[in-house]
């Protein structure tokens, strides 16, 4: 990656330079790594986080605690619990990473950007090297800003090794679940890993790190297949306008 500096100067020309030359290299997609530009779907369809060794969740006891209440409201109706249900707000991660509906995902060398078609949310990793460069467009791109104040799909940056895509996300917001029912604090860190298993599977190997509701950290694994790609956007979707329609907030 080229590392261009704006010093300023007689006519400003290099400074513009640079930021062209920068832009363009950005348009250019990261074909030295895996291919995974395109849209991908959730398959087989699941609302709920299973361990990948096949095991039981190692909840705390606060953990379990909080995940038996959850479920048990959620009997009864009431999911004040869940502000994703009750009020269309953002589902989080990896919770949005479970929707049922389409993925975009666009692949560029400073980051990888998935565009959801629920709700028309989009998820940014900024690829570490991108924090380092010293370039006009350093400020827009590299900080991001808010970094010490929790966020809803938190505050990721990623690396290649290999074709495997390693996304590490932390500084998440304290009121969200991790799926329909799995608490998570303000310490969560998740750490995923993407990779094609072939042309048209793409695997989401994630690692759950919290010890105030986890005795260890864990493994899920979500796996999508490829669909269709299309110059169109997805259609819009509104959870307030389905939800006041009688709809599911997240399709199941």
């Amino acid at each position: 990656m080229r590392s261009f500096v704006g010093k300023g100067g007689s006519s400003g020309r290099t400074s513009f330079l640079a930021l062209a030359l920068l832009i363009a290299e950005m348009a250019a997609g990261g074909e030295s790594h895996g291919k995974f530009e395109g849209v991908w779907k959730l398959e087989p369809a699941q609302a709920a986080l299973k361990p990948a060794d096949g095991g039981q969740i190692p909840f705390t006891a606060e953990g379990r605690q909080a995940y038996e209440r959850n479920q048990a409201s959620a009997a009864q109706g009431d999911y004040s619990f869940d502000p994703t249900e009750t009020r269309c707000s953002s589902p989080g991660l990896p919770r949005l990473m479970l929707t049922p509906m389409l993925i975009k995902i666009y692949q560029r060398p400073l980051l990888v950007a998935m565009l959801f078609e629920w709700n028309r949310l989009f998820r940014e990793v900024i690829m570490s090297d991108a924090l380092t460069l010293k370039n006009p467009m350093q400020e827009g791109i590299a900080t991001g800003g808010g970094e010490d104040i929790g966020t809803d799909i938190g505050t990721p940056t990623g690396h290649w090794e290999g074709n495997t895509l390693v996304a590490q996300t932390s500084k998440f917001s304290e009121a969200k679940l991790l799926d329909e029912f799995i608490p998570n604090s303000a310490n969560l860190q998740i750490t995923e890993r993407f990779r094609l298993t072939n042309d048209d599977t793409l695997q989401d190997r994630i690692t759950i790190v919290d010890p105030q509701y986890f005795t260890r950290p864990w493994d899920a694994v979500l796996t999508y297949k490829r669909q269709p790609d299309s110059l169109y956007p997805f259609r819009e979707d509104v959870c307030l306008d389905r939800k006041k329609a009688g709809g599911l907030p997240l399709p199941r």
